[in-house]
């Protein structure tokens, strides 16, 4: 913040070729229209801009070989059915395993063959969201299998949907490897049962709540040391 979206078709156009100079190439493989509009966002002042106008921009750069594919961010499953006569290759929408909302959204891209590309698949960014690797039942799992607790997290997404292609952000090499060898973790299914069965709370009862669970966690280890 302060954040402004490019959302209308010539805002769209411009930020396309401002990749294309930035990168010095011809044309840009995949482009995600990511759909930042009143109904997807809670900022104020956002353009209403129509998703159909949207693609028609998306569709005329394809054609004019800017870029090869589109792909579609930050939508519901309403908008991927209006986005799908122009054949989007992926979708991206905020997906994890303590953040399911998009599951119809998830399953239509299934349907449709198109990959689905979670991003904060471990989590949101914004206060009061969910971690998964903060999960008391994720944290006992990754004991169990001797893993980190986001490892499971990763594992839970590739096993959910065998359409997943994992986008997770690190600064270390350290979680490099850990999220690469996070696709070699296999959940059997009543690990994946005890998973699916999540249901963290978010915002602020979501903070309380699991400050909860980490002072009685850690009360519980204290007394089996005494």
């Amino acid at each position: 913040m302060p954040l402004v979206p490019a959302q209308r078709p010539e805002e769209l156009r411009r930020a396309v070729q401002d990749n294309l100079d930035s990168l010095g190439v011809e044309r840009l493989d995949v482009v995600n229209l990511r759909r930042v509009g009143p109904e997807n966002a809670p900022l104020p002042g956002l353009p209403r801009v129509n998703l159909e106008d949207q693609l028609a921009e998306m569709v005329a750069m394809r054609d004019e070989g800017l870029i090869g594919q589109i792909g579609v961010s930050n939508v519901n499953d309403d908008q991927l059915r209006r986005s799908l006569p122009v054949r989007p290759v992926c979708v991206q929408n905020a997906y994890s395993l303590t953040s399911r909302t998009h599951e119809a959204a998830l399953a239509l891209s299934r349907s449709k063959n198109m990959a689905w590309v979670p991003y904060f698949p471990l989590g949101g960014a914004f206060p009061g969201s969910a971690k998964v690797w903060r999960e008391p039942e994720v944290q006992e799992i990754a004991r169990e299998l001797d893993v980190a607790p986001a490892q499971v997290g990763l594992a839970w997404l590739l096993h959910h949907s065998d359409h997943t292609l994992l986008i997770p952000g690190t600064a270390s090499l350290e979680h490099l490897e850990q999220n690469v060898d996070a696709g070699r973790i296999r959940l059997d299914e009543p690990t994946m049962a005890r998973l699916d069965a999540l249901r963290p709370t978010t915002g602020a009862r979501g903070v309380l709540s699991r400050a909860r669970e980490r002072v009685m966690s850690k009360a519980s280890k204290t007394e089996r040391r005494g």
